[in-house]
């Protein structure tokens, strides 16, 4: 059995290496790969993943994403990615989970885990962990046609659950047509784009929370330059854990205006129809008013639900009526090395939706 340390300036030769070729599953895919060399927050010899493989067989990794801390110019790592051979990597996950932690001085947080791997980390005693976040799914239209088809199911069924789908949708939108505050939305403007510009982060800089990472223009056109999933049917396939290929995945910068002013400023994730806002920025007396904005542009693009934790958001939306079909509550679980345990206590840091990887999936 061989234990490898990946820099992210090695990142680029070992995807063309023979090893990376020959390695099944894969320990990273070359998107990943490529997004993290171009990392702004990233020094080269930042370690990016450790795994353990045993000849041609990926028995565990465990992946890092360099970020930096807060105040300094010192990293600090997010975990991402851990997987093991459900087979013959079993006694490996942890071990290479905590060699890991190691080299990045125990220096780490996580911020999008199941309670599986919350009560693994819990029993190493190295890790604090935040009380259970809680999120709401908005389902905005009926899409089991949809959910049939990519099921594989029969394409008569679908086809009939598509238009009974169609029917109902159509119902939907003239009772949102109803419910929205068109006198408050006309008072705004909203415009999408692919890159932020200098208003823009003179405004993210102007409104940055009391979120952990203070992102600002360069790494968040550098996260949606550079996602981790791809749309491309046409190249060949690799055998990864975790999920890499979607239908549709778009990115997109909304900016708000109220009086030639901006307002808001947030990044719309959409994936196969399903959005969420991995960031957004504001002036807080405006929220009530920008959920009214954000619920009419989901509706004109048809967006199948909405995920959202980021509370004052989340509580926004949900103070505008009853936009939605229905409400679904779902939770996640994120924390930090109690090296950081200081850090956190004094500045109480929470963390926005997209931190650590989540953005660019």
């Amino acid at each position: 059995m061989r234990i490898k340390e990946i820099t992210v300036g090695e990142l680029p030769g070992f995807i063309k290496s023979e090893e990376f070729a020959t390695l099944e599953p894969k320990p990273i895919t070359p998107l990943r790969a490529i997004s993290q060399f171009k990392n702004p927050a990233a020094r080269p010899e930042n370690k990016a993943l450790v795994f353990a493989a045993e000849n041609n067989t990926l028995l565990a990794f465990a992946g890092l994403l360099p970020q930096a801390m807060p105040g300094t110019n010192e990293p600090v790592f997010s975990n991402s990615g851990w997987w093991a051979h459900p087979r013959l990597g079993r006694k490996f996950g942890l071990p290479i989970f905590l060699k890991a932690f190691s080299i990045c001085n125990q220096q780490m947080f996580l911020t999008d885990c199941t309670a599986h791997t919350k009560s693994i980390l819990e029993k190493t005693g190295l890790f604090t962990f935040s009380p259970e976040i809680t999120g709401s799914r908005f389902f905005l239209r009926f899409y089991s046609g949809d959910w049939l088809r990519r099921k594989g199911k029969n394409r008569l069924i679908s086809a009939l659950f598509s238009f009974v789908d169609k029917s109902l949708n159509a119902l939907f939108d003239l009772r949102f047509f109803f419910l929205l505050n068109k006198n408050l939305t006309k008072k705004y403007s909203i415009s999408a784009s692919n890159t932020l510009n200098a208003g823009h982060a003179a405004f993210i800089e102007k409104h940055p929370g009391s979120s952990f990472l203070k992102q600002d223009s360069a790494k968040l056109n550098w996260a949606v330059q550079n996602p981790w999933i791809t749309t491309k049917k046409e190249e060949p396939g690799i055998s990864y854990p975790f999920t890499y290929r979607v239908e549709n995945f778009k990115q997109e910068f909304l900016e708000i205006k109220k009086g030639g002013e901006i307002v808001a400023l947030l990044l719309l994730s959409v994936r196969d129809n399903h959005a969420s806002v991995p960031f957004i920025y504001f002036e807080k007396e405006l929220l009530d008013d920008v959920a009214q904005v954000l619920w009419r542009y989901l509706f004109q693009i048809k967006s199948y639900s909405l995920i959202v934790f980021f509370p004052e958001l989340r509580n926004a939306l949900r103070k505008t009526g009853r936009m939605w079909l229905f409400q679904k509550n779902i939770n996640r679980f994120a924390g930090y090395s109690k090296q950081m345990n200081s850090i956190f206590t004094e500045k109480k840091y929470f963390f926005q939706d997209g931190e650590g990887d989540v953005v660019f999936t």
